[in-house]
């Protein structure tokens, strides 16, 4: 007798953050192909690239939102608002944070606390770069910020580290819903977006 096939999930997984934080390579390393930008120079991803993973019964798709600013004029005011409509859309929020992470984007943190039925992961990004009792204290810090997340998680992006564990929370964390893409696609954007975001 075969088994009962597994119901396939999909939804819409938002990775949000201040800028430099490691976002966009973390979203990088859960797609596997280089989708979005990985710069040193800030707020270079201003749209919300989105990358799809497909599996046999499930699609994740990703949001990598322009990083965290106060906003100083029009454009950053839009990339704020794609970060707060990224929030609203999301079935999984990643919230990236690194270790040395100063802890002033008070707006978001303070809408995070608000949102009660989608699943929040925190990523404390970069912990190559520390000791223990830092990643320690930077775990224990944010689980006292944020008591609605679902789990505070050390991870480095850039080596891989914990990101399995991560991809396989958020496909747990899907909802029961058909594709919303066709399973052939890695992003919804066309070549030619790509070409002038990298400029």
């Amino acid at each position: 007798m075969n088994p009962e096939p597994k119901p396939h999930r999909a939804g819409f997984v938002s990775i949000i953050g201040k800028p430099n934080v490691g976002k966009s390579t973390l979203m990088n390393a859960l797609v596997g192909e280089r989708l979005s930008i990985v710069t040193s120079k800030a707020q270079t991803t201003r749209h919300r690239i989105l990358g799809i993973l497909n599996g046999d019964d499930f699609q994740l798709v990703y949001s990598d939102t322009p990083g965290i600013i106060q906003p100083k004029y029009e454009l950053h005011n839009a990339m704020m608002a794609f970060v707060y409509s990224s929030l609203e859309d999301a079935d999984v929020i990643l919230f990236v944070t690194d270790i040395y992470e100063k802890h002033d984007e008070e707006p978001v943190v303070e809408r995070l606390r608000k949102t009660e039925d989608t699943p929040i992961y925190i990523l404390v990004n970069k912990i190559d770069q520390a000791d223990q009792a830092e990643v320690e204290a930077k775990l224990a810090y944010w689980k006292e910020q944020l008591p609605n997340a679902t789990d505070v998680l050390p991870i480095s992006a850039l080596n891989a580290f914990g990101t399995e564990k991560v991809l396989q929370l958020a496909l747990d964390s899907l909802p029961i819903h058909p594709p919303y893409y066709p399973k052939d696609e890695l992003t919804d954007k066309p070549e030619r977006f790509f070409a002038a975001e990298m400029v």
